[in-house]
């Protein structure tokens, strides 16, 4: 099927039916004549034809941390909803964690010149800041924020500011903070930034705060909760980095025979599927990944016709973070 029997079918143009698959601006009542004709006929665009008839790339990279997580599942599901519909192809990378990985990733995409770059950052060391300055082809970067190139992130110390208010307006006077090495700014500085500054405003010391640094896993979650405990610390309220944390610190301490929310409150950040199912359930703070995940692609697209149409002209670089949503469930 072509172009200009989408066109037909829908009642628009095939200038149109072009601007809609290509992410270009379209009235919303277009977009869903065009978007029925499509479900409706199981049109795909042949995406590697109009690579070559345009002489460009209609591939996008997205490297992610890891692809065993409900944040990065969400991200993809966003992305893919975007890019997808925009008759883009996705290159997938899976970084395992490791940073050289995700900086070979970098390079390689950049070298078979993909249209642009999606990633999800944990640790932003010197040679990503210099790939990202010197970089040919459009990137953007999801979850942490830094002035070297756009980004999408979340609200991370205000979230996690929210969770230990929470915790306090329990009654919760001694508390404890099992994170993530700061060196990833978002998730393991700010949400620790955030604890501190909901204690300084309940009349709390910060420097009471008791805390570890995890990798981010369930077992290391269980791990830091032991490690505070041993310490000789026993806490009545935790925060944890998120909610995978929270749920092997839960376990931690039911297995030492803690009482949770009776005893301990535990509260997380993120609002994953583990959390809703597990018991006591999770009380949580929910971030916006999948929105994440459909602003990046939007922007990256944005980012990538600009420079088209402007001979390599860069869009100024942009900076959007989301907001977040406290979900109240049992084990606060």
């Amino acid at each position: 099927m072509k172009i200009s029997e989408i066109a037909a079918l829908a009642g628009v143009s095939p200038a149109a039916v072009s601007r809609y698959l290509n992410g270009g601006s379209i009235s919303e009542e277009k977009k869903q004549k065009i978007r029925q004709v499509i479900e409706e006929t199981g049109y795909v665009p042949n995406v590697a034809a109009r690579s070559l008839r345009q002489q460009r790339s209609n591939s996008i990279g997205v490297i992610v941390p890891k692809i065993n997580s409900d944040s990065v599942s969400n991200l993809m599901e966003g992305v893919s909803s975007v890019l997808s519909r925009s008759g883009y192809l996705t290159i997938f990378g899976n970084a395992g964690n490791d940073k050289k990985q995700e900086l070979d990733y970098l390079r390689m995409m950049q070298e078979v010149r993909l249209a642009g770059i999606i990633l999800m950052g944990t640790v932003l060391t010197p040679a990503h800041i210099s790939f990202f300055k010197e970089s040919e082809i459009p990137i953007v970067v999801c979850g942490q924020n830094h002035s070297s190139v756009s980004c999408i992130y979340h609200d991370d110390r205000r979230a996690a500011r929210e969770m230990a208010r929470h915790i306090i307006r329990k009654g919760r006077r001694k508390l404890a903070f099992v994170g993530a090495v700061e060196a990833d700014v978002s998730v393991g500085l700010n949400r620790r930034l955030g604890v501190e500054e909901a204690m300084r405003e309940a009349g709390l010391n910060p420097e009471e705060l008791a805390r570890t640094q995890v990798r981010f896993t369930l077992n290391e979650g269980s791990r830091g909760m032991n490690e505070i405990l041993e310490g000789g610390f026993v806490p009545d309220g935790v925060v944890c980095a998120t909610d995978t944390l929270a749920v092997g610190a839960i376990q931690a301490l039911k297995e030492r025979g803690f009482r949770i929310p009776e005893d301990i409150s535990v509260g997380g950040i993120g609002g994953g599927m583990a959390g809703a199912i597990i018991s006591p359930a999770l009380t949580t703070v929910q971030l916006f990944h999948k929105e994440s995940g459909e602003k990046a692609a939007q922007l990256l697209l944005s980012m990538i016709e600009y420079s088209r149409e402007h001979s390599g002209e860069k869009l100024p670089l942009t900076h959007t973070m989301l907001g977040y949503r406290l979900i109240e469930r049992e084990s606060v």
